[in-house]
């Protein structure tokens, strides 16, 4: 009899790490999908690949797990399942609750178009035109009567400066993209306070742009919103 006995707890004790095991390997794996899905983008196409993939491995799972636990675990594993699939829902479902969709108040995208003037006091970085170029002060001085292009105070720049403004209500991520290959810029700014969102840059692009050459998008927890 005792060494029945010591044969059924050893089963019980394998079913018990394969119940353990398997629960172990599919909160991993559910977990791996909840960082893919906030991570990344919401827009990449590789994101529906990898969580059917994954999607996969948990229902091979799961069918392994039925074959080797007894039908009297059913149950057990019926319930787990659902409280998974339960803690799940409720969480993204808080998380819903609790954010608010961004909203765009401003974005514009203009031409740095300042002309050079005589007698002026200019910072360091700042951009000027001075007939068909344009170029970028190398320090902080004051202009003389004549514009000086190979001196140590101004640099002649290849491209043509633009300055992005954006104002956002909240969001934890904004992105800029341009929608014209020919003229190609990307921005991402991660602020460090995520309500009342204002920043500025400005960039230099091959040609001449406007607001509607741009997108601008903004991610939240739970929402994903661009511009029209």
């Amino acid at each position: 009899m005792s060494g029945h006995s010591d044969d059924a707890l050893k089963e019980e004790s394998k079913r018990f790490f394969t119940f353990f095991n398997l629960s172990m390997i599919l909160v991993a794996i559910t977990g791996i999908e909840i960082v893919i899905i906030y991570v990344q983008t919401f827009d990449s196409t590789s994101i529906i690949g990898v969580l059917f993939t994954t999607s996969i491995i948990k229902f091979i799972g799961v069918v392994w797990w039925f074959m080797h636990l007894k039908w009297d675990k059913t149950l057990n594993t019926i319930l787990f399942l659902m409280g998974l699939v339960i803690a799940l829902g409720t969480f993204f479902a808080v998380i819903y609750m609790q954010d608010s969709p961004p909203v765009i108040e401003k974005f514009e995208v203009s031409v740095v178009s300042d002309e050079w003037e005589a007698g002026k006091t200019y910072q360091k970085g700042v951009f000027v035109k001075n007939g068909d170029f344009y170029f970028q002060s190398n320090s902080k001085h004051e202009s003389t009567e004549n514009f000086k292009q190979n001196s140590s105070q101004w640099e002649k720049v290849n491209g043509i400066p633009h300055q992005f403004e954006w104002k956002v209500s909240v969001g934890d991520l904004v992105e800029i993209n341009s929608q014209k290959p020919e003229n190609p810029f990307f921005h991402q700014y991660q602020p460090s306070n995520t309500e009342n969102i204002e920043g500025s840059k400005i960039s230099l692009l091959a040609q001449t742009a406007s607001t509607d050459d741009f997108k601008i998008k903004v991610r939240s927890e739970a929402f994903w919103v661009e511009n029209d």
